[in-house]
């Protein structure tokens, strides 16, 4: 797993030895001799190696968008979530965002597009998450899960998901993140300005 969109770092720190201490299908685990130019000290730095990410925010013709409940290990308990994977490589976000949707929900719309873009840990992770916009989506197939996903699908209205929010029944930190996107998305297009 490569960097994402790489940008050339700073002259003042010098990486060099970098080997990778673990690899499987999700995360690769990398140390690298990372020397500071100001001080000239040098000490190991870890990095995950993860595939970019997609979230997709998607908009029915009644405005209302849809969630999904998916028991997540990491926290070991089920998540309100909006769709959202990993882009294969070589693959296109937006595509693999309206694949996601397909996949987990049986959902397909118009007009996508990237509303935006965050590194989900820069101290510590390589990869960037996308935020897709979904408009007019509708249910045109069965959802096709994982054979480790067991995904509920739902149909809030926003004002109900504002509050989930509000109230942390919402707490995965990308998808707020994606949730202001598509906020910031609509007030740019209802005023002309974020």
């Amino acid at each position: 797993m490569a960097d994402q969109d790489d940008q050339p770092s700073s002259d003042r720190w010098t990486i060099s030895a970098t080997r990778t201490i673990f690899t499987n299908p999700v995360v690769n685990l990398v140390t690298s001799r990372v020397r500071c130019g100001r001080t000239a000290i040098e000490k190991d730095f870890y990095k995950f190696q993860f595939p970019r990410w997609v979230n997709i925010i998607a908009l029915t013709g009644r405005q209302e968008l849809i969630l999904i409940r998916q028991y997540r290990f990491g926290t070991d308990r089920i998540e309100l979530e909006i769709p959202g994977g990993a882009v294969n490589d070589g693959e296109d976000p937006l595509a693999a965002g309206l694949r996601e949707l397909l996949e987990e929900t049986g959902y397909a719309g118009q007009n996508g597009r990237i509303i935006g873009k965050v590194c989900p840990n820069p101290a510590i992770q390589n990869n960037f998450c996308y935020t897709v916009l979904v408009e007019d989506v509708r249910q045109v197939a069965e959802p096709s899960q994982d054979d480790m996903e067991d995904i509920e699908v739902l149909i809030l209205p926003q004002d109900e998901v504002q509050k989930l929010v509000v109230d942390g029944s919402i707490s995965h930190g990308l998808v707020l993140n994606a949730l202001m996107f598509f906020a910031m998305d609509k007030a740019k297009n209802r005023f002309g300005r974020p």
